[in-house]
């Protein structure tokens, strides 16, 4: 079910639908508009577009480094299954 949810970025109140609930949807709206505020206040361009485009890149900056993050994550969990595996057959062979 669709949720409308009112939200305020860079002072324009924004109706989002969503399947989100309402304090998911402000509190990204929240992380938007302060990534918004931040860049417009510390460059000099006053072109809302220049500075949506500048977040959009910082935000999908943070989203790949996530991502990346989570495939290192992955990786030592799959090495430490492989371990753990060689381990338990090590103990099972010892026992038996």
């Amino acid at each position: 079910m669709k949720n409308l949810v009112s939200v305020e970025i860079l002072g324009r109140e924004y109706t989002v639908k969503s399947d989100e609930g309402e304090e998911r949807v402000k509190k990204i709206a929240e992380y938007v508009n302060e990534k918004l505020k931040r860049i417009s206040e510390g460059t000099k361009t006053v072109s809302t577009l220049n500075v949506a485009i500048l977040a959009a890149m910082e935000i999908a900056n943070e989203y790949f480094e996530a991502l990346e993050g989570h495939s290192s994550l992955t990786q030592k969990v799959e090495k430490m299954e492989v371990k753990s595996g060689r381990l338990i057959e090590m103990i099972n062979s010892k026992i038996h």
